[in-house]
């Protein structure tokens, strides 16, 4: 399983990355929406999970290009930036565009339930 951590806080994105692999999951931590989609060019990802509130592209910016260009790409939307935007705001957006939201700040254990439901296999009815 490849995780793409998304998130312009250096530290943040650092406890992701070493929380995931120490689970056993390949990590990549990039700074920027721009350097998510280098990354997605070159390697397959599973399940990428992006903060939604960033400079540049954001959160909702990428995951709408990787909507359509990776459809099998499951995206966990991330924010805590309740203070800019409403929580409701962000969570219906990102019902549209990502397949799962948390809301910062969050322990491990709650991330790592979500991606742990986002491995299984999707049912075909």
């Amino acid at each position: 399983m490849k995780i793409l951590i998304v998130d312009d806080d250096d530290a943040f994105r650092g406890s992701l990355v070493t929380c995931l692999t120490l689970e056993g999951y390949s990590v990549i931590g990039v700074s920027s929406g721009r350097e998510a989609l280098m990354v997605l060019l070159d390697i397959e990802i599973d399940i990428m999970i992006t903060d939604i509130l960033m400079p540049g592209m954001d959160g909702v910016e990428l995951s709408l290009n990787v909507k359509y260009e990776y459809p099998k790409l499951k995206v966990v939307g991330m924010s805590g930036g309740d203070e800019v935007i409403s929580f409701d705001l962000i969570e219906r957006m990102s019902k549209h565009l990502m397949t799962s939201y948390i809301r910062k700040p969050f322990e491990a254990n709650e991330l790592l339930e979500k991606i742990e439901v986002l491995e299984k296999p999707e049912m075909i009815s």
